[in-house]
Protein backbone atom coordinates (compact mmCIF):
# COMPACT_ATOMS: atom_id res chain seq x y z
CA UNK A 1 0.00 0.00 0.00
CA UNK A 2 1.22 3.46 -0.94
CA UNK A 3 1.36 5.97 1.90
CA UNK A 4 2.57 9.47 2.73
CA UNK A 5 5.83 8.07 4.11
CA UNK A 6 6.78 6.80 0.65
CA UNK A 7 5.94 10.14 -0.94
CA UNK A 8 7.90 12.01 1.73
CA UNK A 9 10.95 9.74 1.39
CA UNK A 10 10.90 10.15 -2.38
CA UNK A 11 10.57 13.92 -2.06
CA UNK A 12 13.53 14.08 0.35
CA UNK A 13 15.69 11.98 -1.97
CA UNK A 14 14.85 14.11 -5.00
CA UNK A 15 15.52 17.29 -3.01
CA UNK A 16 18.86 15.96 -1.72
CA UNK A 17 19.94 15.04 -5.25
CA UNK A 18 19.00 18.47 -6.58
CA UNK A 19 20.81 20.20 -3.69
CA UNK A 20 23.93 18.09 -4.19
CA UNK A 21 23.94 18.78 -7.93
CA UNK A 22 23.51 22.53 -7.33
CA UNK A 23 26.35 22.47 -4.79
CA UNK A 24 28.62 20.61 -7.22
CA UNK A 25 27.82 23.05 -10.04
CA UNK A 26 28.52 26.05 -7.79
CA UNK A 27 31.75 24.61 -6.40
CA UNK A 28 33.02 23.93 -9.94
CA UNK A 29 31.99 27.47 -10.99
CA UNK A 30 30.54 26.13 -14.24
CA UNK A 31 28.03 28.95 -14.67
CA UNK A 32 25.08 26.63 -15.24
CA UNK A 33 22.12 25.43 -13.17
CA UNK A 34 20.60 21.97 -12.79
CA UNK A 35 18.04 22.59 -15.54
CA UNK A 36 20.90 23.43 -17.91
CA UNK A 37 22.43 20.05 -17.05
CA UNK A 38 19.21 18.25 -17.95
CA UNK A 39 19.00 20.06 -21.30
CA UNK A 40 22.67 19.38 -22.05
CA UNK A 41 22.15 15.67 -21.38
CA UNK A 42 19.32 15.52 -23.89
CA UNK A 43 21.25 17.45 -26.53
CA UNK A 44 24.37 15.38 -25.93
CA UNK A 45 22.53 12.06 -26.20
CA UNK A 46 20.48 12.77 -29.29
CA UNK A 47 22.57 15.43 -31.04
CA UNK A 48 19.46 16.20 -33.07
CA UNK A 49 17.05 17.84 -30.65
CA UNK A 50 14.96 20.92 -31.19
CA UNK A 51 13.85 23.37 -28.50
CA UNK A 52 10.26 22.21 -29.05
CA UNK A 53 11.18 18.55 -28.46
CA UNK A 54 13.05 19.44 -25.26
CA UNK A 55 10.12 21.53 -24.01
CA UNK A 56 7.76 18.61 -24.66
CA UNK A 57 10.09 16.12 -22.97
CA UNK A 58 10.37 18.23 -19.81
CA UNK A 59 6.76 19.42 -20.00
CA UNK A 60 7.93 23.03 -19.87
CA UNK A 61 6.96 26.15 -21.75
CA UNK A 62 8.86 26.43 -25.05
CA UNK A 63 9.75 30.07 -24.28
CA UNK A 64 11.37 29.00 -21.00
CA UNK A 65 13.43 26.31 -22.73
CA UNK A 66 14.37 28.71 -25.53
CA UNK A 67 15.70 31.23 -22.97
CA UNK A 68 17.71 28.48 -21.31
CA UNK A 69 19.10 27.30 -24.66
CA UNK A 70 19.99 30.88 -25.60
CA UNK A 71 22.02 31.14 -22.39
CA UNK A 72 23.90 27.98 -23.37
CA UNK A 73 24.48 29.36 -26.86
CA UNK A 74 25.75 32.67 -25.41
CA UNK A 75 28.19 30.66 -23.28
CA UNK A 76 29.43 28.79 -26.36
CA UNK A 77 28.23 25.43 -25.05
CA UNK A 78 25.47 24.75 -27.60
CA UNK A 79 24.99 25.77 -31.21
CA UNK A 80 22.11 25.70 -33.64
CA UNK A 81 22.26 24.13 -37.08
CA UNK A 82 19.65 23.91 -39.84
CA UNK A 83 17.15 21.09 -39.58
CA UNK A 84 17.18 19.29 -42.96
CA UNK A 85 13.77 17.74 -42.19
CA UNK A 86 12.01 20.96 -41.17
CA UNK A 87 13.15 24.37 -42.40
CA UNK A 88 11.09 26.07 -39.65
CA UNK A 89 13.17 24.59 -36.82
CA UNK A 90 16.81 24.26 -35.92
CA UNK A 91 18.68 21.34 -34.42
CA UNK A 92 20.78 21.81 -31.32
CA UNK A 93 24.21 20.31 -30.84
CA UNK A 94 27.02 20.60 -28.34
CA UNK A 95 30.06 22.64 -29.32
CA UNK A 96 33.52 21.33 -28.48
CA UNK A 97 33.27 23.36 -25.24
CA UNK A 98 29.90 21.75 -24.60
CA UNK A 99 31.35 18.29 -25.13
CA UNK A 100 34.15 19.07 -22.66
CA UNK A 101 31.57 20.33 -20.16
CA UNK A 102 29.57 17.16 -20.71
CA UNK A 103 32.60 15.12 -19.61
CA UNK A 104 32.97 17.23 -16.45
CA UNK A 105 29.27 16.76 -15.72
CA UNK A 106 29.56 13.01 -16.28
CA UNK A 107 32.39 12.87 -13.74
CA UNK A 108 30.39 14.91 -11.22
CA UNK A 109 27.38 12.67 -11.77
CA UNK A 110 29.47 9.53 -11.27
CA UNK A 111 30.93 10.95 -8.04
CA UNK A 112 27.49 11.91 -6.76
CA UNK A 113 26.07 8.48 -7.56
CA UNK A 114 29.01 6.85 -5.79
CA UNK A 115 28.34 8.94 -2.66
CA UNK A 116 24.62 8.32 -2.84
CA UNK A 117 24.92 4.55 -3.18
CA UNK A 118 27.76 4.05 -0.71
CA UNK A 119 27.07 1.05 1.53
CA UNK A 120 24.05 -0.10 -0.48
CA UNK A 121 24.11 -3.59 -1.94
CA UNK A 122 23.84 -4.00 -5.73
CA UNK A 123 20.69 -6.10 -5.32
CA UNK A 124 19.03 -3.34 -3.26
CA UNK A 125 20.00 -0.76 -5.88
CA UNK A 126 18.51 -2.90 -8.63
CA UNK A 127 15.28 -3.24 -6.64
CA UNK A 128 15.21 0.50 -5.95
CA UNK A 129 15.74 1.31 -9.63
CA UNK A 130 12.97 -1.05 -10.70
CA UNK A 131 10.54 0.33 -8.11
CA UNK A 132 11.40 3.96 -8.93
CA UNK A 133 10.91 3.33 -12.66
CA UNK A 134 7.55 1.66 -12.00
CA UNK A 135 6.43 4.54 -9.77
CA UNK A 136 7.41 7.02 -12.48
CA UNK A 137 5.46 5.06 -15.11
CA UNK A 138 2.44 4.95 -12.80
CA UNK A 139 2.49 8.72 -12.34
CA UNK A 140 3.09 9.49 -16.01
CA UNK A 141 0.04 7.45 -16.99
CA UNK A 142 -2.30 9.79 -15.13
Amino acid sequence: MFNAITVEATFHLAHAIKQQLSHQLESQDLGIASMHVRVLKVIGKSNASTAKEIAELFKRDKAQITRLINQLIDQGIVQRKPNPDDKRSQLLELTSSGQALQEILRTLSDEMESKMTQGIEAEDLATFTKVAQNMTKNLIRY
